[in-house]
């Protein structure tokens, strides 16, 4: 006989990876940003020292 107790333990783990698979994407989204502009303020400071040169 089918045991609806561990169907419904597997919908919330499934429920609960989801859930953390979006925050970690959110995470990997605002680190992906942070990344972008530092290399932009390197790439700044770069041009900055080529033209004092």
């Amino acid at each position: 006989m089918f045991d609806f107790n561990k169907l419904g333990d597997l919908s919330k783990m499934a429920s609960q990876a989801k859930e953390i698979q979006r925050s970690q994407e959110r995470i990997q989204n605002e680190q992906i940003e942070l990344l972008r502009r530092i290399s932009k303020q390197l790439e700044e400071v770069l041009s900055l020292l080529k033209q004092k040169q």
